[in-house]
């Protein structure tokens, strides 16, 4: 009886929580800073080659789903650009651009502190998953450019995973509906296949600049 008691105590908690429960959905767009992790970084470094950083952009829908006045949920779904490119350090006409695009779907817990009356200081942070829909590897020379497709191990392909996991962190501010803010994408997963690769490692590193607008 009373383990009965207090499950109905906790459905009727749960109820009224999804009764007084915010949910809102937007849009939020950005630019994508992207590189392959150290490890490939120093193997190619080996190689006299020098990492760089890609530039590439995002965007997509989100749901702001709000369990408390100032926790949140809000899972996603955007398009967005990654990769890295590489340089000769003695000759930059030889160089290699990886573009590598994912679908992707972050579930973030987001707090917010209340600044003033419509300005929010939010502090993101959670799990992605992505899938890669498409790829090149460009390798530039004096003789002419080649290209490859980045995902699959077969004949002209580079051998790199689809799949993607990491954690996100991020931070920004909201003015009324419109927000401006910067995170961090930590790949977790090593995407590059054994057997193309060896032991080098590839994981996807990503510093990005976005704004929201929220309905």
């Amino acid at each position: 009886m009373k383990r009965m008691i207090v499950s109905a105590v906790l459905i009727a908690a749960l109820v009224v929580g999804v009764k007084a429960q915010e949910i809102k959905w937007g849009v939020k767009a950005g630019l994508n800073l992207t590189t392959a992790g150290k490890d490939l970084k120093d193997v190619m470094k080996d190689g006299d080659f020098d990492q760089k950083t890609k530039i590439g952009f995002h965007i997509g829908a989100f749901l702001d789903w709000g369990l408390t006045e100032n926790f949140y949920i809000q899972p996603g779904l955007y398009y967005g650009n990654k990769g890295v490119k590489f340089e000769n350090k003695e000759d930059d006409s030889y160089k290699t651009k990886v573009n590598l695009s994912y679908l992707e779907l972050p579930i973030l817990a987001s707090y917010r502190f209340s600044l003033s009356d419509n300005i929010k200081w939010h502090v993101n942070a959670g799990p992605y998953l992505a899938y890669g829909i498409g790829g090149k590897f460009k390798y530039e020379g004096e003789e002419g450019d080649e290209k490859e497709d980045a995902f699959g191990t077969g004949e002209d392909e580079a051998g790199l995973k689809r799949f993607d996991f990491g954690l996100s962190f991020g931070t920004g501010v909201s003015f009324n509906a419109i927000y401006v803010g910067v995170k961090y994408d930590l790949g977790l997963t090593n995407i590059a296949d054994k057997d193309s690769w060896d032991d080098t490692k590839i994981k996807n590193r990503n510093f990005a600049v976005s704004v929201g607008y929220t309905f």
